[in-house]
């Protein structure tokens, strides 16, 4: 079965593109979110990382780079705010897409909530998504994009890897491509810049969510795209980490003020590690995925450019989590189906090298630690280094360009508001016969419009939970909970120390007292139930 969705390009009506500048619906901006998975702090080129990002360096000079886009800590309750503007618990999706046994836990998007499906369609936006949807199972097709507000959808089903991946084209399966060539990554891309030349073809804006996999483990990614990185890696990921924060200064998205922590603890010496050729091979096919993806990103990019939508057009790319420091039992995955319908080999064996389609490995925790550097922690954490992340906005028409926004905080939930102002539609109150909750998130759409509006003045805090971790921030101060084991909360200012090196709990108990009781607050009015490392979450 060939691959359908590189047929899917059709020519436009009168054999040319609409400029925007003609079009009525300038007004209004298309709408392009970009997220990728598993994706480090300093990973890109213009976070202060070494893989070779060009795409994204340039939509960052086109743009601006915001340095406290906060997430979620992990892939599913991200993009269930990123969707609809609510904390995840509000939606069904308090964890992952498994059912935890009480509504806030059930693992599919409930009936009180919209998605930005939904609710761009209802302001006149056409609708697509390619990539991960990661907020309902499979089979919760009601669920799925088809019947949540998107016209155009190519999602995949999870856990199969980059080659041997089953699709669904508009909630009809598809199944995994024959094409000798084909990999997720380029997959994505290319319905995303179908979908958009279809989209174009009328005066009507659009919104585009292009959900990558990558760069989530496995490590998988063509042999050319790994040799570029081949041997970079060998001086370890101390070296790198130290590196990285270097570069992330004098690019301005890291304050020189702030201390570089100590490594995580579980992170390795280089110097005494017995596997250094394997260890490299592991990050170079990690920087490939990326430098992958970022490939992509420059043909939209390119797409738009071609069609004369380029202006008019706001991109915003981020990532769902912070780096993920999980490390694959040889146990794992072994019956994954291959490329090659032979044995999968599975896990993190120093005596296979990551890559092809037939191996399943991650890059480990020492390596995400450089990832994420200079923050601390990692995915399902709710230190820096586990909801923090990249993010980059380009909008020619009407954002500034070059510029570095390090005081505007801001959520993915901010999302679905931002862009309900942006297209001159209104949040519903009710959907159907549905009654929708009140948007949780906070528009930000005045930062892109003025060019001298430079902070975004929140008028709530931002509150996390996962797994029993938990935090607050305030616009100065924030308030962790490192081990949920009864250690409690610790204090952090995040204007002097974003790299929580200096615990100020025992000098400003006040302010942890009050944060904690608003965070407490929070918790019942958002339905957050208490984790049992045994049982889960407990109605």
């Amino acid at each position: 079965m060939s691959d359908p969705t590189r047929s899917q390009q059709p020519e436009r009506e009168g054999g040319g593109p609409v400029d925007a500048g003609d079009s009525a619906a300038a007004s209004r901006p298309n709408i392009i979110v970009i997220l990728a998975d598993d994706m480090g702090f300093s990973d890109v080129g213009c976070f202060g990382g070494e893989i070779e990002t060009p795409h994204l360096d340039a939509l960052a000079t086109s743009g601006r780079r915001y340095t406290q886009m906060y997430n979620n800590c992990r892939c599913s309750p991200t993009r269930a705010s990123l969707l609809t503007g609510l904390y995840p618990t509000q939606t069904g999706v308090g964890l992952l897409t498994q059912d935890q046994g009480t509504p806030p836990y059930q693992g599919f998007l409930n009936r009180r909530c919209v998605t930005l499906g939904e609710a761009l369609r209802g302001a006149g936006y056409h609708t697509g998504i390619s990539g991960k949807w990661h907020v309902a199972g499979n089979r919760r097709m009601h669920c799925w994009p088809h019947r949540r507000g998107f016209d155009e959808s190519l999602c995949g089903i999870g856990g199969n890897g980059y080659y041997t991946t089953e699709r669904y084209l508009n909630g009809e399966l598809i199944g995994i491509s024959d094409d000798p060539d084909f990999h997720l990554t380029d997959a994505t891309t290319q319905h995303a810049t179908a979908t958009i030349r279809r989209f174009s073809q009328d005066d009507r804006p659009f919104f585009m969510y292009v959900a990558y996999n990558a760069p989530h483990f496995p490590l998988q990614a063509f042999d050319t795209d790994i040799a570029r990185y081949r041997g970079r890696y060998l001086e370890g990921w101390e070296e790198l980490r130290r590196t990285r924060y270097l570069a992330a200064i004098k690019q301005g998205v890291v304050a020189p003020d702030w201390a570089l922590p100590d490594p995580d603890e579980g992170a390795g010496e280089w110097e005494g590690e017995p596997d250094k050729v394997w260890q490299d091979a592991r990050m170079a096919t990690y920087a490939a995925q990326v430098a992958h993806m970022d490939r992509g990103i420059g043909d939209i990019m390119s797409c738009l450019r071609d069609l004369r939508i380029v202006d008019n057009t706001l991109v915003l790319f981020m990532s769902d989590n912070g780096a993920c420091s999980n490390e694959l039992s040889i146990r794992t995955h072994q019956r994954v189906p291959t490329r090659n319908g032979g044995p999968m080999r599975a896990g993190n064996d120093p005596k296979v090298i990551p890559g092809p389609s037939d191996t399943w490995q991650s890059y480990g925790l020492s390596w995400a630690n450089a990832s994420n550097s200079p923050f601390r922690r990692f995915k399902r954490w709710l230190e820096e280094g586990g909801i923090a992340g990249p993010c980059i906005m380009s909008w020619p028409g009407a954002l500034s360009a070059g510029e570095t926004d390090t005081e505007s905080v801001l959520h993915v939930m901010d999302l679905m508001p931002t862009f309900m102002e942006l297209s001159g539609g209104e949040y519903p109150r009710e959907y159907g016969d549905r009654r929708i909750r009140p948007v949780e998130g906070e528009s930000f759409a005045h930062l892109l419009r003025s060019p001298t509006e430079q902070k975004m003045q929140r008028r709530e805090l931002l509150y996390w939970e996962h797994l029993g971790h938990r935090a607050v921030r305030s616009d100065r101060w924030k308030i962790v909970d490192e081990e949920p084991t009864g250690n409690g909360w610790a204090l952090f200012d995040m204007v002097t120390d974003r790299t929580e090196t200096h615990d100020l709990a025992s000098a400003h108990p006040e302010i942890v007292a009050d944060l904690a009781d608003r965070w407490e607050e929070w918790k019942a009015r958002v339905e957050v139930r208490t984790w049992d490392e045994k049982k889960g979450y407990r109605p």
